[in-house]
């Protein structure tokens, strides 16, 4: 199934200035600790070379950014071995996928163990546990990205499935966008892509960072921030943060 031919409304990544409070750029937003680094999101293992010229980037104590990086391979390379059917290298379409797994034998040999004779993946709940744990990080990545807000004080709730699992009813429910969405941080890029929208520039908020690879929504509930991504046209993700107000900083 091609998601282009079912998603007509996606956009790139823009070039956007926020002018937000800098005092939320002096927090790592995972943990709170002051940042030290630079976090790409999606990370690049998720996409293809050429990379986009403004890939989304966050700020990300060193801890929080290398420590997720085995967790970010594994699952990258699951949805492609999952996508395809076969951990073999020589199979899979995706350049730096293949060069890992032949980099990484053991790797592509537990990923081939989880396969049956006809092709299908089988997760187990270790594989569930660190899908989720990726997805929630770029989910937090992409919030603070587009609201200007850490999400080190919020809980989250998440939720995905292979997208040749929906019908087309299911599927139409995850990628529409509330129409009653709160009012963004002022200065944030989700202000600045409202007041565009409002000109009618843009057609919606789903925001395409990589063709076929990795396209994401954001959306300002009451009492929560959603985040939605489709990865790789092969996963639908959906993540709650629900913020814990009192604990945040003024």
């Amino acid at each position: 199934m091609l998601i282009r031919s079912r998603v007509s409304y996606l956009i790139d990544v823009e070039q956007l200035r926020p002018f937000s409070d800098e005092r939320w750029a002096a927090f790592c937003v995972f943990c709170g600790r002051p940042p030290c680094t630079r976090d790409h999101v999606p990370p690049k293992i998720f996409l293809d070379r050429p990379y986009p010229e403004n890939l989304p980037v966050v700020g990300s104590c060193l801890k929080c950014n290398k420590g997720a990086s085995l967790n970010e391979e594994y699952v990258a390379c699951l949805l492609e071995v999952a996508a395809h059917g076969s951990a073999d290298p020589t199979s899979l379409t995706r350049e730096n996928i293949a060069r890992t797994l032949t980099k990484r034998p053991p790797l592509a040999a537990r990923l081939a163990n989880s396969l049956n004779a006809a092709g299908m993946f089988t997760i187990n709940d270790e594989d569930r546990a660190r899908v989720s744990t990726v997805i929630e990080k770029m989910a937090r990545s992409l919030w603070a990205f587009e609201t200007s807000e850490a999400t080190h004080t919020s809980t989250a709730e998440v939720r995905y499935q292979q997208i040749a699992r929906l019908n087309d009813a299911q599927f139409e429910v995850f990628y529409k966008l509330s129409d009653h969405e709160l009012i963004p941080e002022v200065g944030s890029r989700a202000m600045i892509r409202l007041l565009v929208s409002e000109h009618g520039i843009l057609p919606n908020r789903w925001i395409e960072v990589q063709e076929g690879r990795f396209s994401y929504a954001v959306e300002l509930l009451p009492g929560r921030g959603r985040v939605k991504m489709i990865l790789g046209d092969y996963l639908a993700a959906e993540v709650d943060l629900i913020s814990d107000w009192d604990t945040e900083p003024y």
